[in-house]
């Protein structure tokens, strides 16, 4: 068990769609254009450090202290977080649900995520529709599906696993989604990289999504999300990050933090 409040170093990792920006806001010189940066994760082989607050002690990584943070036993770290920044668009996807995801890929859980926009004019693509869908897959033709919106800064939108969706170039972002890496791409735009027709058709469905307009609080079944100003004294457990410095601060269930600039704070 912590008796203090912890802080999680970040991971960077690069993308073709990713965005010099980022190297920029994280001083990072020795890498081409990172796309995500990984504020907190207990996801193996991308799991970020965690150090004291106020001892600065290093703990190592979250996935050997679940209980101490969550205060029950799960399979893995449940949350992951991450700063996206685009300059093209990403790959027209969709993500597994929980049952597809153990009983196709030996994964305890699929991908639900939801976005909190961070600037202006950030333009999406979302579709639940799963017959119009599938024919786009088959024919490898998007035009009658794709129909862009824009999404403005403090904006949510939360993906259920089996909906079609993509981000466009110039959005910003912060990312919570259940601790899974399973994307099957549908169509890329060109790129050379690989197409997972077959698992996509099968991981399609018709969930509803939201956009929510400057939610306060957005509750889900995987994660809720709270907006918090400076002075605000938050109840452990769950993640918090600063809006603009994106520092990332771990509360563990036993625990209490007073936050010193306005966040998101993220939960179970």
């Amino acid at each position: 068990m912590f008796d203090e409040i912890l802080k999680s170093k970040p991971i960077f990792v690069e993308k073709v769609w990713g965005d010099f920006s980022l190297n920029k806001d994280f001083n990072i010189e020795n890498m081409d254009k990172i796309g995500e940066v990984w504020l907190f994760s207990g996801f193996e082989g991308y799991e970020t450090e965690l150090y004291g607050m106020e001892s600065n002690n290093s703990y190592g990584k979250p996935s050997e202290y679940i209980k101490d943070i969550f205060g029950m036993e799960l399979p893995r770290i449940p949350l992951l977080l991450k700063l996206i920044s685009t300059t093209q668009w990403l790959s027209i996807q969709v993500h597994p649900d929980d049952d597809i995801a153990r009983n196709a890929e030996n994964e305890p859980w699929g991908k639900t995520e939801a976005w909190y926009f961070l600037n202006e004019k950030n333009e999406i693509f979302i579709s639940n529709d799963v017959e119009k869908n599938k024919k786009a897959i088959e024919s490898e033709n998007w035009d009658e599906v794709f129909k862009p919106t824009i999404l403005n800064k403090n904006d949510l939108l939360f993906i259920p696993a089996g909906v079609v969706h993509t981000l466009g170039p110039d959005s910003k972002l912060l990312e919570i989604q259940q601790t899974s890496n399973l994307t099957y791409r549908l169509y890329d735009w060109g790129r050379p990289r690989e197409i997972h027709v077959e698992k996509g058709k099968n991981a399609l469905k018709n969930c509803p999504f939201v956009i929510a307009n400057s939610p306060k609080e957005f509750k889900t079944q995987y994660f809720t999300i709270f907006e918090k100003d400076n002075g605000e004294t938050i109840k452990g457990p769950g993640i918090f990050v600063e809006f603009e410095t994106y520092e990332t601060f771990i509360i563990p269930f036993n625990l209490e933090y007073t936050t010193k600039k306005k966040g998101l704070f993220f939960t179970l």
